[in-house]
């Protein structure tokens, strides 16, 4: 497994923690009350592009969302699909990966706030083997209609570091030097028959106290993304809607590469409970 130490040691200056990495034949082990919720394999990505496509929830309609922050494939508009992403470059430079991630962007007045960098979690967080994700995967975690404050179970804004923060519903009034971070944990349960869903939810679920829903048998990584952004004032607003933080996800993976990944997290210790 291997090291991503610039993007790590970004984190860590930024008050990150909890950034302990993996180990050449396993994966670094951490409980389920700390951070990121069990043994993991964590990738560093750079800022890709701006567009008001998505090609999830508005796939073959060039301009029909609200503006979006990508992460991973470069190039992904309203026609991209985990088969035309796959292979292409990637602002997320580990080997056989061209997933694409994105989040809704951050406005300062007019100007779009481009994100320092990103951390992508793949986390082991059931007691059964994790298996390899459907190919064709998508997947939205969070509420992009929301207009009241969502739970932070599973989508939340915080101040200054990785993981051990107090989570906020809404971009929080950070201190004028702390890094903004936004947090989201995609379910981790897929129903093992369908790669999407009318609304893009359907198909997978979340685990609870280490096992998934009998609707959903097939546990897979639970992909956690971190996107860590410069200072904005309390003014600053997001694309979709001041509740309505969410991020979507399109597999680009290489079957082969993230199987290597998935069979070393398999063989670490489950995540305590």
């Amino acid at each position: 497994m291997r090291r991503r130490l610039g993007f790590l040691a970004l984190a860590a200056a930024v008050g990150g923690a909890g950034l302990a990495l993996s180990a050449a034949q396993g994966a670094a082990t951490a409980p389920a009350a700390a951070f990121p919720g069990g043994p993991y394999y964590v990738i560093g990505c750079g800022f890709s592009h701006f567009n008001n496509d998505d090609p999830i929830a508005f796939a073959g309609q060039p301009g029909k969302s609200h503006n979006h922050t990508f992460i991973g494939a470069r190039g992904v508009n309203a026609h991209s699909t985990p088969a035309t992403i796959r292979n292409s470059p990637s602002s997320c430079p580990d080997e056989g990966d061209a997933s694409s991630y994105w989040v809704p962007t951050i406005f300062d007045g007019r100007d779009p706030v481009r994100p320092l960098a990103a951390l992508a979690y793949y986390v082991k967080r059931t007691y059964e083997p994790i298996h390899l994700p459907p190919s064709g995967l998508k997947m939205i975690a969070g509420n992009p209609e929301a207009t009241r404050p969502q739970p932070t179970t599973h989508v939340s804004w915080s101040c200054g570091g990785v993981g051990t923060n107090r989570p906020f519903p809404t971009i929080p009034a950070c201190a004028t030097r702390q890094t903004l971070v936004l947090r989201v944990d995609f379910p981790n349960c897929w129903n093992g028959k369908t790669a999407d869903s009318v609304d893009h939810k359907r198909h997978m679920a979340y685990s609870s106290a280490g096992r998934c829903p009998a609707t959903h048998p097939v546990p897979v990584p639970t992909v956690t993304l971190i996107v860590l952004y410069p200072p904005v004032p309390r003014s600053a607003l997001i694309s979709a809607g001041r509740y309505a933080a969410h991020a979507d996800f399109m597999n680009g993976w290489d079957d082969t590469v993230l199987g290597g990944q998935i069979a070393a997290l398999n063989r670490s210790r489950p995540p305590d409970s």
